[in-house]
């Protein structure tokens, strides 16, 4: 995608308002002077469109979720509650998702793994043995 048809399907883009954040690549085409879904598809999936989209659907959420908290007192609706509670940990599980994971878990070292200086091997109570004596790596 060059820079001119960027700049142009950003313009179509933002000339359909809230409704486009929510539209596919095939929607676009159909709704759009420019009727190519590949053009579209490639558009949507360029990182500052997709970071775009990313924020502005942050900044609706937020506030569905801020209209919904002051409305709350009036409101006795278990499917109100729900939807809240839904909306608030969608925005959880997307900022956990960031920075490193750390998984552990017990692999069997081979021959060259087992004598690397690197490798601090456990038993299943999180207990190291080393030559110098005992070790405890993790009380949880």
């Amino acid at each position: 995608m060059t820079q001119e048809q960027l700049t142009y399907l950003w313009g179509e883009f933002k000339s359909l308002g809230a409704d486009a954040l929510g539209y596919s690549h095939y929607d676009l085409a159909t709704k759009t002077d420019e009727h190519s879904q590949v053009l579209w598809k490639e558009f949507l999936m360029h990182p500052d469109v997709v970071d775009y989209i990313i924020s502005e659907m942050t900044i609706i959420r937020n506030a569905a979720i801020n209209q919904m908290i002051q409305s709350s007192p009036e409101s006795r609706s278990v499917g109100q509650s729900q939807l809240l509670n839904s909306l608030q940990k969608y925005g959880e599980e997307e900022s956990k998702r960031e920075g490193p994971a750390f998984i552990y878990c017990h692999v069997p070292l081979n021959s060259e793994q087992k004598y690397a200086k690197t490798v601090r091997e456990c038993d299943a109570s999180g207990i190291e043995i080393t030559n110098e004596g005992v070790c405890i790596i993790d009380e949880s």
